[in-house]
């Protein structure tokens, strides 16, 4: 969360702590979906989130392949993975 408000991305995270961009992504999007940390539209642009935001409620966030083959081949399991911890969260407060 840190090296997120200094303005990293994950790419330099994933590079600082030694890890897979892959792993960073999994747990900012945990911190997402627990409210602990906010999402912003930039991780992923807007056009990518308008679109994957609309297939997660459209198909369900429970699984991410199927959201995967509804979605352009451009978008990535990341980008899915952030959006879907987004929607998450904000249906857990309704």
């Amino acid at each position: 969360m840190r090296l997120l408000a200094e303005g990293k991305s994950f790419e330099e995270i994933a590079q600082i702590r030694g890890r897979q961009i892959s792993t960073v992504v999994n747990m900012v999007a945990d911190l997402v979906e627990k409210g602990r940390l906010e999402y912003q539209v930039e991780w992923v642009g807007e056009a990518v989130h308008r679109q994957t935001e609309e297939a997660v409620r459209r198909l369900g966030s429970q699984w991410l392949k199927p959201l995967r083959e509804a979605l352009p081949p451009e978008i990535s399991y990341d980008e899915i993975r952030l959006v879907v911890a987004f929607v998450r969260k904000a249906e857990a407060v309704r």
